[in-house]
Protein backbone atom coordinates (compact mmCIF):
# COMPACT_ATOMS: atom_id res chain seq x y z
CA UNK A 1 0.00 0.00 0.00
CA UNK A 2 2.76 2.30 0.99
CA UNK A 3 4.16 1.93 -2.77
CA UNK A 4 0.82 3.51 -4.25
CA UNK A 5 1.52 6.44 -1.91
CA UNK A 6 4.56 7.24 -3.76
CA UNK A 7 4.04 6.13 -7.47
CA UNK A 8 3.93 9.36 -8.75
CA UNK A 9 7.26 10.22 -7.69
CA UNK A 10 8.22 7.04 -9.50
CA UNK A 11 7.50 7.76 -12.98
CA UNK A 12 10.23 9.40 -14.28
CA UNK A 13 8.73 10.07 -17.58
CA UNK A 14 6.42 12.86 -16.08
CA UNK A 15 8.15 15.49 -14.10
CA UNK A 16 5.45 18.04 -15.73
CA UNK A 17 2.99 20.58 -13.85
CA UNK A 18 1.66 23.72 -14.67
CA UNK A 19 1.86 27.08 -12.58
CA UNK A 20 -1.13 29.26 -12.07
CA UNK A 21 -1.54 32.55 -11.13
CA UNK A 22 -5.13 33.33 -9.35
CA UNK A 23 -8.10 35.18 -11.08
CA UNK A 24 -7.54 38.33 -9.79
CA UNK A 25 -3.57 39.40 -10.24
CA UNK A 26 -0.94 38.94 -12.16
CA UNK A 27 2.33 37.44 -10.72
CA UNK A 28 5.78 37.59 -11.24
CA UNK A 29 7.92 34.30 -10.60
CA UNK A 30 11.31 33.31 -10.86
CA UNK A 31 10.77 29.10 -11.14
CA UNK A 32 14.10 26.99 -10.53
CA UNK A 33 14.69 23.19 -10.72
CA UNK A 34 15.55 21.51 -7.16
CA UNK A 35 16.63 18.61 -5.79
CA UNK A 36 14.58 16.48 -2.98
CA UNK A 37 15.86 19.08 0.02
CA UNK A 38 14.33 22.36 -1.80
CA UNK A 39 18.43 23.50 -3.13
CA UNK A 40 17.83 25.34 -6.10
CA UNK A 41 19.15 24.89 -8.97
CA UNK A 42 19.04 26.05 -12.93
CA UNK A 43 16.09 28.57 -13.47
CA UNK A 44 12.70 27.06 -15.32
CA UNK A 45 11.59 29.95 -15.87
CA UNK A 46 11.36 33.54 -15.61
CA UNK A 47 8.46 35.95 -16.15
CA UNK A 48 5.10 37.13 -15.56
CA UNK A 49 1.82 34.96 -15.25
CA UNK A 50 -1.28 36.65 -15.87
CA UNK A 51 -4.25 36.72 -13.89
CA UNK A 52 -6.58 33.15 -14.40
CA UNK A 53 -3.55 32.04 -16.76
CA UNK A 54 -0.80 29.56 -16.05
CA UNK A 55 2.66 27.95 -17.68
CA UNK A 56 3.47 24.63 -18.36
CA UNK A 57 6.52 23.50 -16.98
CA UNK A 58 8.96 20.65 -16.76
CA UNK A 59 11.29 19.76 -13.61
CA UNK A 60 14.51 17.41 -13.80
CA UNK A 61 13.68 14.93 -10.98
CA UNK A 62 9.79 15.88 -9.88
CA UNK A 63 10.77 19.64 -7.30
CA UNK A 64 10.98 22.96 -8.40
CA UNK A 65 11.28 25.82 -5.95
CA UNK A 66 9.60 29.56 -7.00
CA UNK A 67 9.90 32.58 -5.91
CA UNK A 68 6.64 34.61 -6.44
CA UNK A 69 5.70 38.12 -6.04
CA UNK A 70 2.39 40.29 -7.07
CA UNK A 71 4.26 42.83 -5.22
CA UNK A 72 7.59 43.13 -5.95
CA UNK A 73 8.44 44.73 -2.28
CA UNK A 74 7.00 41.21 -0.77
CA UNK A 75 8.26 38.31 -2.45
CA UNK A 76 7.88 34.69 -1.06
CA UNK A 77 9.67 31.56 -1.77
CA UNK A 78 8.43 27.74 -1.71
CA UNK A 79 9.59 24.43 -2.58
CA UNK A 80 6.56 22.31 -4.50
CA UNK A 81 6.42 18.79 -5.85
CA UNK A 82 6.13 18.95 -9.70
CA UNK A 83 4.77 15.36 -11.27
CA UNK A 84 1.86 13.90 -13.35
CA UNK A 85 1.14 18.13 -14.70
CA UNK A 86 -0.16 18.50 -11.37
CA UNK A 87 -1.83 22.79 -10.60
CA UNK A 88 0.20 24.67 -8.66
CA UNK A 89 -1.42 28.21 -7.79
CA UNK A 90 0.94 31.04 -7.44
CA UNK A 91 -1.86 33.33 -5.91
Amino acid sequence: MLSLAFAPYLNAEDNSCRIMAGPQDDVWVIIYDSDVDGNRNQIIYKGKIEAGKEISITSTDGHIRYHRASDPSQPYDKSRACYGNNIITAD
